[in-house]
């Protein structure tokens, strides 16, 4: 679970933003939103939802988390090459800097990394192995003598494994270059909680076919769950069929290609076509009908995507950071997912941004800590603030006091 984000000189944030998923004292929905952690004691929040108007910034958040995902993951291999760092547009020959807290494996980390396009000038990974603050490692340049610092104390980590990970090049992490070395300790978890627990960014007009095929096609998904929930979802789907057939490359013409779904794969040197066959079995009054996944809506596409989602969530704790919830989707529909995650969620989180006005009003899904705003300030950046930074109480009408522009996120369109 993500305890803070924050970020500094990130795209349209300039100065550094903080998104604090520890909970207030409130107890509304305490069962449903509420996670407690024993060590340190801490109360953390299920879900956050972010508000704001176009140009505000809200996208950029889950571009900033995702970017961090993707710096611990997939890192450079060559040295030379310089790392694609969107600073803000004023201050590119400024570092930037990012900061997570998260709870894995029953203990909280934190990780922060410093960069500039060039190179990381400093990173440093805490833990609280019981219940206080403990250093495991921490990497800074040194411009002067051009070269890194290293300090650690983690005592697991013992001469040889220090000496490898220390040959880690310029425009990479530690965290990322863990993965390279054979380790078990504390570097080698925080890594996994990105790799499992962090799922990539999801925008509003992302294609979920290939996320739904690879599910499939690793049995991370299954009828006897997804059917009642699109039933429920009023699609009118009483059944789904999968398949997938193996076929060369060079048998395939391009014509035929361009209407297939499926992907490329190299088998022993030889190219093949993976051709995947999804349907989906209707049911209406009229009679019954079969749809191929890519002839129905985006909104039953998406959907469906959604619920795998789901699914996910329920046999693994994960953090989903979605752009645009409310993309292509109903909002009893929105509102329908929000209340499945509430039922299957046990240690995941949901992070999304909205323009849909009208789920601020429902008190059965959310709470004014859960709610974060956008501004862009006159220098163009962005400004984050909480819901509780307002004197907004319990019983005030969230929807109506952002209409009104008197808790921020409302654009400033003059008079035609």
């Amino acid at each position: 679970m993500i305890i803070s984000f924050s970020v500094e000189n990130f795209r349209s944030i300039r100065n550094k933003i903080c998104l604090d998923f520890r909970a207030t004292a409130d107890d509304h929905l305490e069962e449903h939103l509420v996670v407690e952690i024993p060590k340190p004691k801490l109360r953390i929040l299920k879900m956050a939802m972010i508000y704001g108007a176009n140009a505000s910034g809200k996208t950029n958040i889950l571009m900033a988390l995702d970017f961090l995902r993707e710096l611990t993951l997939s890192p450079l291999k060559d040295k030379n090459i310089h790392i694609d760092l969107p600073s803000f547009a004023l201050d590119s020959s400024k570092p930037s800097t990012f900061e997570i807290e998260f709870y894995q494996k029953g203990v909280c980390y934190i990780y922060s990394v410093q960069l500039s396009k060039k190179r990381i000038l400093q990173e440093t990974l805490h833990h609280y192995p019981k219940g206080y603050k403990a250093h495991i490692y921490s990497r800074i340049y040194n411009y002067k003598l051009d070269k890194y610092e290293y300090k650690w104390t983690d005592r697991s980590y013992g001469k040889i494994l220090r000496e490898k990970l220390q040959l880690t090049i310029p425009n990479q992490t530690i965290l990322s270059a863990i993965s390279s070395v054979d380790d078990k300790g504390s570097i080698q978890i925080a890594h996994d909680w990105f790799r499992f627990n962090l799922t990539p960014f999801l925008g509003p007009v992302h294609d979920l076919s290939q996320f739904i095929y690879d599910s499939y096609d690793k049995n991370r998904c299954k009828k006897e769950f997804l059917l009642p929930i699109l039933k429920k979802a009023d699609f009118q789907i009483e059944d789904i069929s999968y398949e997938k057939e193996l076929e060369k490359f060079n048998d395939i013409s391009v014509e035929e290609l361009s209407e297939l779904e499926g992907s490329i794969e190299n088998i022993n040197s030889e190219v093949f076509f993976n051709r995947y066959k999804l349907e989906l079995k209707h049911k209406s009054d009229a009679g019954d009908y079969i749809l191929k996944f890519r002839d129905e809506s985006m909104g039953t596409q998406r959907f469906l995507g959604f619920s795998i989602l789901l699914e996910m969530i329920s046999k693994r704790d994960t953090c989903l950071p979605i752009d645009e919830i409310d993309s292509s989707l109903h909002l009893d529909l929105i509102e329908f997912f929000i209340l499945l995650f509430f039922k299957y969620s046990k240690h995941s989180q949901l992070l999304f941004t909205s323009h849909n006005v009208a789920l601020l009003n429902k008190k059965y899904l959310l709470r004014r800590d859960t709610v974060w705003i956008t501004d862009r300030l006159p220098d163009g950046s962005t400004e984050l603030t909480n819901v509780m930074d307002y004197p907004v109480r319990k019983e005030h009408a969230i929807d109506k006091l952002f209409m009104k522009g008197q808790i921020g996120g409302k654009p400033d369109i003059g008079v035609i």
